[in-house]
C-alpha cells in the first residue's frame, strides 16, 4: 500500500533523478500528518466550543501552577505569537468569562491573566475529550510503535535545538517519549499517562513555569541549537565515515543508520537524519 508522499516521491524520482528527495519521505509525511491531526482536534475543540488558539491559551494556563495566572508577555512567549494575537485572544476569552485580566498589586504595569472557575471548568471537561481524540488518532499504531516515534520525534526536536534541562521538567522519570504503554496496551481515554503534562515542556528558559501546549504541542526552542555548529553526536570519525557514503550515492536516511553515537547519552544509537544533514552541511 502506498500513501500521497509515495507518489511524489516518484514523481520527482521520474523527473529528478539526480537529486535526493529523501528529506521528503519524512518532512512531507510531518506535514500532512499534523494536518490531518489538527482537523480531528480542531473538531474537539469546536464541540466544546474553542478553537485551537483558545484551548492554547485555557490549557497553558491550567498547567501554569494552582494559581493558574500568568502576564501576558508569559503567554505570548509560550504561544509562540504577537502581542496583538495574544491580546485578541484574551479578549475573545474575557468576553466569554473564561479569564479575567486584574493589575498586579506589586506593579501597576504588570496585568494578570488568571482562569475564572468556567475557564477551568471548561478546560477539565475538554481535556479528557482532547486526549481520547488523540488517542484515536494513534490507534493504528502499536505501544511500542508509538514510543519508537515519539522518541524519533524527540531525537529529531533536539537535534534543532527544541530542548529544555530535563531537570526543570516536573515529574519527569523515563525521558519524554520513551514511557508509552507497551504493545496491546492503550492509555484510557482521557488518562493522562504519569508525566505526560510535562513531557512535550518546549519553551525557551525565561518560560518553563507555563510551556506551551501551542495546539497543543507546537511550542518553540532556541534556533540554531543550543550552542550552534556541528551537533556533538557526531564526531570527526562519524562524520568523515558519512562523507565517504555520501559521495557514493547513498542516501543520508540509510547513512544515519549505519552510524553509531559513541558517547552520551544516546551512546549505541544511531544519529538523526536531521542531525546528519546538519553535519554534512557544515
Amino acid at each position: 500500500m502506498a500513501d500521497h508522499v509515495d507518489l511524489v516521491l516518484g514523481q520527482w524520482g521520474a523527473q529528478r533523478p539526480d537529486l535526493d528527495v529523501t528529506p521528503m519521505a519524512v518532512i512531507g509525511r510531518l506535514s500532512r500528518v499534523s494536518r490531518l491531526v489538527g482537523n480531528e482536534l480542531g473538531k474537539t475543540f469546536a464541540a466544546h466550543g474553542l478553537d485551537s488558539a483558545s484551548f492554547d491559551v485555557l490549557a497553558t494556563l491550567r498547567r501554569s501552577g494552582p494559581e493558574h495566572r500568568l502576564t501576558p508577555a508569559e503567554l505570548m512567549r509560550a504561544a509562540m505569537v504577537t502581542s496583538g494575537a495574544i491580546t485578541q485572544r484574551l479578549d475573545r476569552l474575557q468576553a466569554r468569562g473564561l479569564v479575567t485580566r486584574t493589575p498586579s498589586e506589586s506593579d501597576g504595569r504588570v496585568v494578570h491573566v488568571s482562569l475564572t472557575e468556567e475557564g477551568l471548568a471548561l478546560v477539565d471537561r475538554t481535556l479528557p475529550d482532547h486526549l481520547a481524540t488523540e488517542n484515536r488518532v494513534l490507534a493504528g499504531l502499536s505501544g511500542a510503535d508509538l514510543g519508537a516515534l515519539a522518541g524519533l520525534l524527540r531525537d529529531l526536536l533536539e537535534s534543532l535545538g527544541d530542548t529544555v534541562p530535563e531537570e526543570l521538567v516536573p515529574g519527569r522519570g523515563e525521558p519524554a517519549g520513551r514511557g508509552f504503554p507497551g504493545d496491546g496496551a492503550r492509555i484510557p481515554d482521557g488518562t493522562p499517562a504519569e508525566g505526560s503534562e510535562n513531557e512535550f515542556c518546549e519553551s525557551p528558559a525565561e518560560d518553563y513555569r507555563a510551556p506551551s501546549v501551542g495546539a497543543e504541542y507546537a511550542g518553540h526552542g532556541r534556533a540554531g541549537g543550543p550552542a550552534g555548529g556541528r551537533p556533538k553526536v557526531i564526531d570527526e570519525e562519524m562524520l568523515a565515515r558519512a562523507r565517504e557514503l555520501r559521495a557514493q550515492g547513498v542516501p543520508v536516511a540509510e547513512i544515519a543508520a549505519r552510524l553509531t553515537i559513541r558517547t552520551g547519552k544516546n551512546a549505541g544509537r544511531p544519529p538523526s537524519v536531521a542531525s546528519l544533514y546538519r553535519a554534512l552541511a557544515e
